[in-house]
């Protein structure tokens, strides 16, 4: 068995587990590198419902309430060997979206369905994807070995940890729609659900609160491969720009990658019917009971923990804040793509 141990902020590693079924409940919560090599760092969330609407803030909350629990660090063929003995659930549904589209909405919808298990943004699934962009060789050997442990992560975070699970939903980050296709052919039929909205609206928000995808200096290979663009011109661009380019390729993504198991939802479609047949496309039932407690979900602000604050539909006051230079970015880059993905939806729902 590789290297496990408790995770000793300033030794790394040490008191090695005897078996790797120990590790079952655990999970996996982050990829890092310890040593100078990539690892997987776990934590014990027995018990741990994840109600919060991303999966850190899960782990932050477990990581407050139990700060005296230290997180455990093997190296990453622990994956492996875990999905061999662990009763996890195969995916019923994968969220795909372009960023600030609506896909929290969706996320909780399908939380709210009785003994279901919902991933939203975690980020060991971000940056074993993020591998794709910047550690791949011609022969396929390394796309092979990543794909294999992200197959890993997906089985480990799918554990039933309470017996009763039925339903496993993902929501990835904005960037893995980039990586689609690899992704399609570890999970070819799992139905996937893409996300999208205006880039003016998009762009606004995300330039209020940059998010973590927009933040290249943090690893700039990845940077510029999401943005189709060498390491030499990123730091020309403007947050502006950055943000623009990035909405058009994740459009363009999307349509490209368009199935049977694949459907399409534009934000302004987003309604109490349009959310439970959102739901209902990922091959699940609904009682009366869950439909009601999915309807609920369309009055809250998505990304409130506490469930607490009232949804506001500020599209329209985005786009009044757009700057003029903002519209100039989104024209160039990605409203001719968002257009496109725009007709391809309307084809795919049009009568034949």
């Amino acid at each position: 068995m590789s290297k496990v141990g408790l995770l000793d902020h300033n030794e790394g590693p040490s008191t090695p587990l005897s078996e790797i079924e120990e590790l079952r409940s655990w999970l996996p919560v982050d990829a890092v590198v310890r040593h100078g090599r990539p690892a997987i760092e776990w934590l014990n969330m027995s018990g741990v419902v994840l109600g919060e609407p991303f999966f850190h803030q899960t782990v932050a909350r477990v990581r407050k309430e139990s700060a005296a629990v230290l997180p455990l660090i093997t190296d990453l063929d622990e994956l492996i060997r875990l999905e061999k003995v662990s009763d996890s659930l195969r995916p019923s549904g994968f969220i795909f979206h372009s960023s600030r589209c609506g896909s929290t909405l969706v996320a909780n919808a399908v939380r709210a369905l009785r003994d279901s298990l919902v991933i939203a943004e975690a980020p060991v699934l971000d940056k074993l994807i993020s591998r794709f962009f910047t550690d791949t060789d011609e022969a396929g050997t390394r796309e092979l070995l990543y794909s294999i442990f992200l197959r890993g992560a997906v089985s480990a975070l799918g554990q039933r940890r309470f017996g009763t699970e039925r339903h496993y939903f993902i929501k990835f980050a904005p960037t893995s729609i980039l990586q689609f296709a690899r992704i399609r052919r570890i999970w070819p039929r799992v139905p996937a659900l893409f996300l999208y909205r205006d880039p003016i609206e998009v762009m606004v928000s995300n330039l209020q609160n940059i998010p973590e995808w927009m933040t290249i200096k943090s690893n700039p290979k990845a940077a510029a491969a999401i943005l189709g663009v060498r390491e030499t011109d990123l730091a020309s661009l403007s947050p502006e720009e950055l943000c623009a380019r990035a909405l058009g390729r994740f459009y363009s993504a999307a349509a490209a990658g368009m199935d049977e198991n694949t459907l399409l939802c534009n934000y302004n479609e987003l309604s109490p019917e349009t959310l439970l047949r959102l739901v209902r496309f990922f091959l699940v039932s609904v009682s009366a009971e869950e439909a009601e407690a999915i309807i609920q979900q369309t009055g809250l602000y998505s990304k409130d923990p506490l469930k607490q604050t009232a949804f506001r539909d500020d599209g329209h006051s985005k786009r009044s804040n757009a700057s003029i230079y903002i519209k100039q970015m989104a024209e160039k880059w990605a409203l001719p793509a968002y257009q496109q993905l725009v007709e391809l939806q309307r084809l795919r729902t049009t009568p034949q």
